[in-house]
């Protein structure tokens, strides 16, 4: 689940009501090795600053806690896109799964809010010094599924979108109403495991203030 201060700092940020159209943006997350749950990229002891911190479904924001893809969620904003999917090639423990394109939750946002000035206090790499705006999403839905239940995204799924090339982490796909519609509908008739994303999430990162104990102690 989310901290406390988690949800503390969010909802210290100057939230205003979204209104969107029912289409949808799908974007591209990196899914960790080590997890059989395709939880996104948990940074090893170190490089946390190279790994955003995104999608947060412990918040259920993006954008917030990263300063990563400014312009693709300008682009959301300014599209007035309602939905936001996750995609990810699966990178987990599960050999039957390995390597498959996959949606494996979204966002239904409904707040957004300009964090360009808590990005320069807040984080330590950001890029949005010379844009007008950053801006955060936050959802009043959001969904993450088993790997075996993701909405599996093959090369003619791809096609119907209108996508070609390959996905990567700067990828957007501007689906219709009909087409999201479709996705989030598949989800919705899945069993919702965000906590066990947030659960693995929390085990897998690296325990920097009990080393930091260590330390003092020895």
């Amino acid at each position: 689940m989310a901290t406390e201060s988690m949800i503390r700092t969010v909802d210290s940020a100057a939230w205003q009501d979204y209104r969107a159209s029912n289409t949808g943006m799908a974007i591209f997350y990196g899914s960790d090795p080590i997890s059989e749950l395709p939880i996104r990229e948990v940074p090893e002891e170190g490089r946390q600053s190279e790994v955003e911190s995104e999608p947060n479904y412990e918040t259920g924001t993006f954008g917030y806690y990263s300063c990563a893809r400014t312009k693709i969620r300008s682009t959301f904003v300014k599209s007035k896109i309602r939905y936001l999917l996750f995609i990810t090639k699966y990178a987990g423990t599960s050999e039957d799964f390995q390597g498959q394109y996959m949606v494996t939750g979204f966002y239904r946002v409904n707040k957004t809010a300009d964090v360009k000035r808590h990005h320069i206090r807040s984080c330590s790499e950001y890029s949005c010094l010379d844009e007008k705006a950053c801006m955060a999403l936050r959802s009043d839905e959001s969904r993450f599924v088993a790997v075996e239940d993701a909405f599996k995204v093959t090369p003619q799924v791809l096609k119907d979108w209108g996508f070609s090339g390959r996905l990567t982490r700067q990828s957007r796909i501007i689906l219709t109403e009909e087409q999201a519609s479709a996705v989030i509908n598949f989800l919705r008739g899945k069993a919702d495991i965000t906590d066990k994303y947030v659960e693995e999430t929390a085990r897998l990162q690296p325990n920097i203030e009990d080393e930091e104990d260590e330390e003092d102690d020895s």
